[in-house]
């Protein structure tokens, strides 16, 4: 069951976009932001159970708010009309789903937010403990970076999410990743938003970046004001009609 903690009403001062750094042990994280439509902020809960499934060796790395989202979030903030507005919105690796929680409070036609199935409970709960505008239907899918059964099931979308997704992933995943970015990215119009941060890793992201370079061509690099380490880069498919 799912507790809300009391969330006062933000003061003039407070409503502005809130991108405090990752914190572990808090079982709530919100985010807001005067462009977001509906009450109050988004909120996510993060299973603090995590860190054991760590210690057992599993990959729990969904689990939690990381600065990526945060940081996307507020880019997509102070760009609503340009990028979400009346689109068809997916988040890959949406983990928590924060990212795409609040895409759905900026006016999207809708949102489909993804992940692996063992995190979807997380995700599912995230989504009822959010309203979300009626204007806005929000779907949770299973979706295996590679699968091409998973893909088509969700579909070609104008705007494709993903943040935070590539940590010490071997070449196969991240080869699978790229793919599956191209794979919901509708061809024409569609466009591909991707929080790295850099961790210094990159040479150990290269697969990765060799593959959209192949499939998407150069992308345009987006700065993120509040966090050098985070880099936004923006990726189209090379077809186009």
């Amino acid at each position: 069951e799912l507790h809300r903690s009391p969330t006062p009403a933000p003061s003039a001062s407070d409503r502005r976009s809130r991108t405090a750094a990752m914190d572990r042990d808090a079982e709530w994280v919100e985010f807001s932001h005067d462009a977001m439509a509906g009450p109050g902020p988004v909120r996510v809960r993060q299973n603090l159970d995590a860190m054991d499934g760590i210690a057992n060796g599993d990959d729990a790395t969904a689990r939690w708010v990381w600065p990526g989202a945060r940081a996307t979030a507020k880019w997509l903030c102070d760009r609503r009309a340009e990028w979400i507005e009346g689109k068809h919105v997916v988040e890959i690796g949406s983990g928590t789903g924060l990212l795409g929680l609040v895409a759905a409070r900026l006016g999207a036609a809708s949102v489909t937010l993804t992940d692996l199935p063992s995190e979807l409970p997380l995700l599912r709960a995230n989504v009822r403990a959010n309203e979300s505008p009626a204007s806005c239907p929000v779907a949770v899918e299973p979706l295996k970076w590679g699968d091409a059964d998973a893909v088509a099931r969700v579909g070609k979308k104008d705007v494709v999410l993903c943040s935070d997704a590539l940590y010490q992933n071997d070449e196969a995943t991240q080869l699978a990743l790229a793919e599956t970015l191209l794979g919901v990215c509708e061809i024409r119009k569609g466009r591909i938003m991707f929080a790295y941060n850099f961790r210094e890793n990159l040479a150990a992201d290269r697969r990765f970046f060799d593959a959209t370079d192949a499939l998407f061509g150069d992308p345009t690099r987006h700065d993120v004001e509040e966090d050098e380490d985070i880099w936004l880069f923006e990726y189209q498919p090379l077809t186009r009609c």
